[in-house]
């Protein structure tokens, strides 16, 4: 497979496409688990078309850019799991062939073919849940943007050209897809300051490009009277400690493990290989900062699920090309690639549902367990209060308390007057029919505003409760 994809012709773009296709086959038609990230991003977009405002109205750390993606598709499609996958398969296809087109045209290697396409889309099935179209998903896209035009700069004889602008206002849209990636704009301005001779404006212009974008996003929220509830949701989320798992670090390490290993290598043998010019090396470093980037753009993430690594892909797509393309033979090379491609695949079946004995399941805590309701319970319009939201996909969100870590400030101080205010006017805005409270919150809430006890009674399960009809 991949001496095949050592030749550059036009026909490797439909094979590439082929061979993601053929890879998801198997999880086509809603086959794969739902994650609970994943239940939020289409809440989200259910709720912006039902003409919720973000963040005022719907209380989420997903950016905005993101929840108006996820908001199309609703409009569109509705909530289709099977939807989002196939975007987020076309998506990486696209990024595999973007990245490809980067790679070749600035003669990164000594030699143009799609193997770094190849390996791309490998690395990109690590994990099952690198299949959604996550915030990290989409972001990477404008990474991808900024890589090509910083390492055009980096390639310029006459000059590093204003077009730095370009390189800090995509990544400012990355930012806007996914709030960790605000981060790359330091790996751009040290990049700027030790591979280019970029002046002091330019730097400035770089930083303006980032900014702009933030800014327009913030005008936007101000203009509709949202601006503080955009801060405390979408930066507010970026610093928030959180509490990981085992669970979430295992899988994680599972799926990275190997990319690690072979980029660790594929950087070794880089640096030693001396037929590559300044430049070439250069970019060769560039992408070992992408990669401490990274580690700092992976402590601000909302988890350590392995979707979150996607940002790692273009730093450990080029490291693995640059190690195989540097392996004398053809036969050893095609032996590794193959196991590497073997095992990859299988760590990414297995994890979903186990076909050797019990094996692992990967992101068991973050995956939205099959409740049994009752039928009166499906397709209503519920709160669900607790980190665990798996109720909800039976039914509909209601009042603006999507995110626990966000909505706790309210829920959990009802002695608070403004938290009362928030939470009564909250609920008369988009009431619930069933409350499934997990935190023991309602019966302190019900105890301080009587005017919305009155509306609600207790079932003969435990933490939820029904509006009177």
């Amino acid at each position: 497979m991949l001496t095949f994809f050592r030749f550059n012709t036009a026909f490797h773009i439909l094979s590439l496409l082929l061979l993601i296709l053929l890879i998801k086959i198997p999880f086509a038609g809603d086959k794969l688990p739902i994650l609970l990230p994943e239940l939020e991003w289409m809440l989200v977009g259910q709720k912006m078309h039902e003409g919720q405002a973000l963040y005022k109205e719907i209380w989420t750390s997903v950016s905005p850019l993101s929840a108006m993606v996820y908001y199309l598709i609703d409009v569109t499609f509705g909530r289709s799991q099977f939807v989002y996958e196939f975007i987020a398969v076309l998506v990486t296809f696209l990024q595999a062939i973007y990245f490809t087109f980067i790679v070749n045209t600035r003669n990164s290697f000594l030699e143009k073919n799609y193997a770094p396409g190849l390996v791309y889309v490998l690395l990109m099935n690590l994990s099952f849940d690198m299949t959604k179209l996550s915030p990290a998903l989409l972001s990477t896209t404008f990474l991808l943007f900024a890589f090509n035009k910083l390492i055009k700069q980096m390639e310029r004889r006459e000059g590093v050209s204003d077009e730095v602008f370009e390189v800090g206002l995509y990544i400012g849209f990355a930012s806007l897809f996914h709030n960790p990636t605000i981060i790359f704009i330091v790996w751009a301005v040290v990049a700027l300051l030790f591979f280019t001779n970029a002046n002091l404006r330019q730097h400035f212009l770089s930083l303006l490009g980032f900014v702009l974008p933030l800014f327009m996003a913030a005008l936007y929220f101000y203009y509709y009277d949202t601006f503080n509830e955009f801060k405390y949701n979408w930066l507010g989320g970026l610093f928030n400690i959180r509490n990981y798992s085992l669970e979430d670090f295992k899988s994680a390490l599972i799926a990275i493990a190997i990319p690690v290993l072979l980029s660790v290598l594929g950087f070794l043998r880089l640096v030693r290989a001396n037929r590559y010019n300044s430049f070439q090396q250069r970019t060769q470093q560039m992408m070992l900062l992408w990669a401490i980037t990274g580690v700092l753009a992976l402590l601000l993430s909302p988890n350590v699920a392995p979707m979150q690594f996607i940002i790692f892909i273009p730093c450990f797509a080029f490291l693995i090309t640059g190690y195989f393309l540097h392996m004398k033979g053809t036969a050893i090379p095609e032996l590794l690639f193959t196991g590497l491609f073997i095992a990859i695949l299988f760590i990414q079946y297995q994890g979903v549902k186990p076909v050797m004995g019990s094996g692992y399941e990967q992101l068991t805590d973050m995956r939205a367990k099959p409740m049994d309701l009752p039928e009166l319970m499906k397709n209503q319009k519920m709160l669900v209060i607790g980190e665990r939201i798996d109720e909800y996909k039976y039914g509909q969100a209601a009042t603006c308390y999507l995110n626990w870590d966000l909505s706790k400030i309210d829920l959990q101080n009802p002695d608070n007057y403004e938290s009362v205010i928030n939470i009564f006017d909250n609920f008369k805005k988009d009431p619930p029919t069933l409350i499934i409270d997990k935190e023991n919150v309602i019966p302190k809430i019900f105890k301080r505003i009587p005017e919305l006890a009155k509306d609600y009674s207790a079932t003969n399960i435990k933490g939820v409760y029904q509006r009177k009809s």
